[in-house]
């Protein structure tokens, strides 16, 4: 009797073995779906782990996991690692591999204990805005071992079922998330994120109506007094003008009409003061054309940064790169700044 019990298992683990030869080495998992924005939007969401959170399965599966971010902003070599119940996220990181605009995001996830895979997003524009497909290959012999490797087939008959329910989660938050942002193309957008340095300038605290005609003539005035100042005093500029933004409101615009200045100890008069350019990890977008048409690169900008998960800090600024004498007002070239907030 129990000659043939050690038979039938000796046979079940020999089948086992046997079936096991046959069974996928390599999973690839794949599920997409069609966004209503461009595909310069659902690039920057997810070229950049900002914003992961707000639209992960995993995120929401557990609240109370810890993210880390390191390397760059966004693109190849922006790296999130994260730490979590092991019951639900457990413990990894992934990093960009490749970062194709527009069109293609490769990674590379660690796992930790549990293994390596890879992934990519594939953009594809179609008339009604993009298709986001979500792709997951992995080797489940990698790194298993000879007996886990054969287990781990057994499990990867199962990886399309479970990983593909939260792809189709995540895909679902992902459309909703950038639905919810301005429908804004991003592909003509020079954008990036920068540390300024403070400048020494000479400024005048000004206001004017919103009027582009109002505001021009503002800092006019206040850049030839500034100037002027600076002749009298045998200082050398040091940069372009800059218009640093104070409030914006229905009642007008308030500013600090500012020229950088290589400055040393002088006397103050008039209305000029002496200070320091705002400083600080920032956006900047570069604007071509006239200064009456920059508010689309405005709007942009916002929804760039909230594409990015930046907030807006307490102080923007302009900085006027072409002189408006010398330029065609289509070429002129304003650098937009926003200072990110906490």
């Amino acid at each position: 009797m129990f000659s043939k019990f050690l038979y039938v298992i000796v046979i079940a683990f020999v089948l086992f073995l046997i079936v096991g030869l046959f069974l996928p080495r390599y999973v690839h998992v794949e599920r997409d779906i069609e966004i209503d924005r461009p595909a310069s939007t659902v690039f920057t969401l997810l070229n950049s782990y900002r914003t992961f959170a707000s639209w992960s399965p995993w995120a929401e599966r557990d609240p109370e996991a810890i993210y880390e971010f390191s390397g760059p902003e966004s693109g190849v070599g922006a790296r999130m690692s994260w730490s979590g119940d092991p019951r639900l996220v457990g413990t990894g990181w992934q990093e960009i591999t490749e970062s194709r605009p527009w069109s293609l995001i490769r990674t590379r996830l660690d796992f930790d204990q549990q293994g390596v895979a890879e992934s990519y997003f594939q953009l594809d524009e179609i008339p009604s805005g993009v298709r986001v497909t979500w792709g997951f290959d992995t080797d489940l012999s990698g790194e298993q071992g000879f007996l886990g490797g054969f287990l781990a087939r057994y499990f990867g008959l199962l990886f399309d079922k479970w990983i593909g329910t939260d792809y189709e989660q995540g895909l679902a938050s992902l459309k909703a998330f950038a639905e919810s942002l301005p429908d804004t193309d991003f592909s003509r957008l020079e954008a990036e994120v920068i540390d300024v340095e403070a400048l020494d300038i000479l400024y005048i605290p000004s206001g004017s109506s919103q009027e582009p005609d109002a505001i021009g003539d503002t800092l006019a005035n206040a850049y030839r007094e500034i100037t002027d100042f600076m002749a009298a005093h045998d200082l050398k500029i040091n940069g372009q003008p800059m218009a640093i933004t104070r409030a914006w409101s229905e009642q007008g615009y308030q500013f600090d009409a500012a020229i950088p200045v290589a400055m040393r100890p002088v006397e103050l008069s008039g209305r000029v003061r002496a200070g320091q350019s705002p400083s600080g990890p920032s956006v900047r977008v570069v604007h071509i054309g006239p200064y009456d048409r920059m508010a689309p690169s405005y709007e942009k900008l916002a929804a760039y940064m909230a594409a990015n998960g930046l907030r807006e800090g307490s102080v923007s600024w302009e900085h006027y790169i072409s002189d408006p004498g010398a330029t065609p007002e289509e070429e002129l070239i304003t650098h937009i700044y926003f200072l990110i907030g906490d």
